[in-house]
Order: structure tokens, then C-alpha cells, then sequence
């Protein structure tokens, strides 16, 4: 019998209040945590949120929220969920279900009680554990706690069946691997190669919010480096290649950086350098944000202006394309010159860029004519004024002519 020391969250009044509630509509023992936070709490990592599976059905929840007075939202009553928030904190609590068809991407369930039907519909084994309020562990596939003192992520059952039901299980495998495990179940992995082709029905916003889930590990190499020698890369960064072995580029920026964004340029420069059209070609497959975009072709764009760079260039350039644009391009040199880029962006953090101090005002109140040669001598006296390093000679010169 294994118990978990609860988390300060799963022992909170609130989520008391919410066990007392429904059992008192299903009986002792009808709601259980699942998933996330057990596994964390099994594994000694930080929580996950809390969610509540329940024997009873959403209409059931509903009425069982309400007769204690509960505020509660049917947020996903149609796949079993309804929400009840207590002191402000929302509680996800699901109803028991088994699948009756599905198409790769959404199925059709039914309700039971059966805690094992619940399981066996999961993804992965070490994410099929309940524990209730008492902290009790109960793992019903019987192989949740073997893979998590093995620290190994598998499918359910048969894993073919398991990604047919939805491919993005494809890239959450690799996610929970490279999060949790030690190594890559060969198996499994197997499975996602026969059946990788299912990743080009997924939308570009599920694949990007994986990927970046994914980037945003301590180090979720294992899982790409995976995901390129099966050949799985390819269908999540279009146009990608296979260069060499490994992915160098992306495995330097992780050691520079834990900036999602930073990895994922590293992964895109890795297969197809970071121009205008690969960004765009990316993002079309991957549907990330205009943001996303233009910050990677700004990092572009100075990488190429950072090799002839001089030492008064890099205030230069902050001030062009801004303190982010720069930091970004030294990091991507770096990772493609094994370099050091560290000692360069202190320096960076210590350079001080003014704003252009005059504006097209100051030009008529000195006796200029209001008009298009305004725009053209301010932008004249900017560009002198940079090629002096900033130099307030140039300013008030301009302002004496």
C-alpha cells in the first residue's frame, strides 16, 4: 500500500470542501486526484495542477456542487468536466470514462464507475494513478508505480491503440520522456515512428503548444534528439533536415539559455537557418504568434551584422533593434561558433543606449520649415550622431546650423 505526503494545495480546505461535496452525493471514496499531481508528488518534482476524477456523472457533480452551496461552471460538460472554484481556486473535476470511438482526434465516450475503464483510456501508465483525500495511492493498471520508481514513460496496453485515439499523444510522449524519464522506451518510441504520418492532421497550434512545452524542460534534448533520429522532426519543423548527428545548435542553446523562444530558434536554425522565408515557412506549419516571428527575424537579421561587429557596433545595434534582438543574435552565434557568449552580454548589460534626444519640433522653433525636409535632416542628424557613438557634439552642432 502506497500512500503520498499531500501537497499544501491538495489538503487546502477548498479542496476538502470539494471531496465532502460529492461524496456526500456518491459515498466515501467517489472522487480521487489524478494524473499530474500524484505522479509529481510520486516523483519528488514540483506540483502539477490538480484534477479530480469522479464516479458520479457531470449531471450528478453539478447536483452535488450545488446542494453545498458550491459555485461551479460546466466548463467541458459535454467530455465529462465541470469546474467548482471555492475561495477563487477552480477545481477540474472529471467524470469516469471509457471510449467508444474515436478518430485520432476526439472521441465519443461513456460514463462509468469503474476505476480501471478510466485508466486504460489514459495515455500513459505513470499518468493513470488516483490517490484520495487521505493521500492512498491506487493504481489500477497495476504498472503506474513500477514506471515510476523505474522512472520510464510507456503507453497504456497496446500503444499503436493508444496514439490512434489521438496522434498528439505522438509529441506528449516525447514531452513526458524528456520531463520524466531516464531514457526513451523502445517500444513506444517504435509506435510513434509506424504511426508519425497521423501528426500531419494535428493544427499547428497543438503542435506548437506541445513543442514549446516540450522547450520549456530543464533539458528536453532526449526528446528531440529522438524525435530526429525517427524521423518525426521533419513533420513538426517543415523543410527540416538532418544535419550530422544530434542537433548541436538546439543542445548548445539549452546550456545558454531556458528561454522557450530562444530554443525554438535554435531548433528551427538547426534544420534551416534563420532566414526570412524558413521563419515564415515555420510559422505557417506551426501557427506561432506574429511576436514569435518578428523576434526571430530580428535575431536573424543582427546574427549576420554581429561578425563584422566592433565594439561601439553593439550599442548601435541595441539601439536599432533593441536590447532583445541583440541578446538573442549573440546567443545564436554562440551556438554556432562554440562559443562563450556570456562575458559579451554582461558587457551588454552595462552598455547604456540613449534615446535620440531631438525631435522634429526642435528643428522649427529653430526656424525650419515644417515639411518633409524636416523628417529627411532628423533622420541626417541620427545617422551622424550614431557614427559619433552618441556624441552630444552632433546634437548641438545640428542645433547651432
Amino acid at each position: 500500500m502506497t500512500r503520498i505526503v499531500l501537497t499544501d494545495a491538495m489538503k487546502a480546505s477548498g479542496t476538502r470542501a470539494v471531496f465532502a461535496a460529492l461524496e456526500a452525493r456518491g459515498g466515501k471514496g467517489c472522487v480521487r486526484f489524478v494524473g499530474g499531481c500524484v505522479r509529481n508528488v510520486l516523483l519528488g518534482v514540483p506540483g502539477s495542477d490538480l484534477d479530480l476524477s469522479t464516479q458520479l456523472t457531470p449531471d450528478e457533480t453539478e447536483a452535488a456542487l450545488s446542494a453545498a452551496g458550491m459555485r461551479h461552471v460546466p466548463t467541458g460538460k459535454d467530455y465529462g468536466t465541470i469546474t467548482a472554484v471555492v475561495d477563487g481556486e477552480p477545481y477540474e473535476i472529471t467524470s469516469l470514462r471509457e471510449d467508444v470511438e474515436t478518430d485520432g482526434r476526439r472521441a465519443v465516450v461513456s460514463y462509468t464507475t469503474v476505476w480501471a475503464k478510466d485508466a486504460q483510456r489514459r495515455d500513459f501508465y505513470v499518468n493513470a494513478l488516483y490517490a484520495d483525500i487521505e493521500g492512498l495511492v491506487y493504481d489500477p493498471t497495476g504498472h503506474g508505480l513500477a514506471d515510476i520508481a523505474e522512472r520510464r514513460v510507456r503507453f497504456i496496453g497496446e500503444a499503436q491503440m493508444r496514439i490512434r485515439e489521438d496522434y498528439l499523444r505522438i509529441l506528449r510522449f516525447f514531452r513526458f520522456t524528456a520531463g520524466y524519464a531516464l531514457s526513451v522506451d523502445p517500444d513506444s518510441l517504435q509506435a510513434c515512428i509506424a504511426l508519425q504520418a497521423g501528426i500531419d492532421g494535428l493544427s499547428g497550434e497543438r503542435l506548437f503548444g506541445e513543442t514549446m512545452k516540450t522547450l520549456s524542460l530543464a533539458n528536453p534534448l532526449l526528446a528531440f534528439e529522438a524525435m530526429q533520429s525517427g524521423g518525426i522532426l521533419s513533420r513538426i519543423v517543415p523543410g527540416w533536415i538532418l544535419v550530422g548527428e544530434g542537433l548541436p545548435e538546439l543542445r548548445a542553446m539549452i546550456t545558454h539559455s531556458d528561454d522557450a523562444e530562444r530554443r525554438l530558434m535554435a531548433l528551427v536554425d538547426s534544420g534551416l537557418g534563420l532566414g526570412v522565408n524558413e521563419i515564415k515557412s515555420a510559422q505557417a506549419r506551426l501557427k506561432f504568434s506574429q511576436a514569435i516571428g518578428e523576434r526571430m527575424i530580428a535575431a536573424g537579421d543582427v546574427v549576420t551584422r554581429l561578425e563584422a561587429a566592433e565594439a561601439g557596433d553593439i550599442a548601435r545595434l541595441i539601439y536599432r533593434h533593441g536590447r532583445q534582438a541583440v541578446e538573442d543574435a549573440v546567443l545564436l552565434a554562440a551556438v554556432h561558433g562554440d562559443g562563450q557568449p556570456h562575458e559579451l552580454l554582461r558587457l551588454m548589460a552595462d552598455i547604456d543606449v540613449p534615446k535620440f534626444p531631438l525631435k522634429g519640433s526642435d528643428l522649427i522653433a529653430r526656424g525650419m520649415t515644417a515639411g518633409p525636409e524636416v523628417g529627411q535632416r532628423l533622420k541626417q542628424i541620427e545617422a551622424e550622431w550614431l557614427a559619433a557613438d552618441f556624441a552630444q557634439s552632433v546634437i548641438d552642432a545640428a542645433l547651432v546650423g
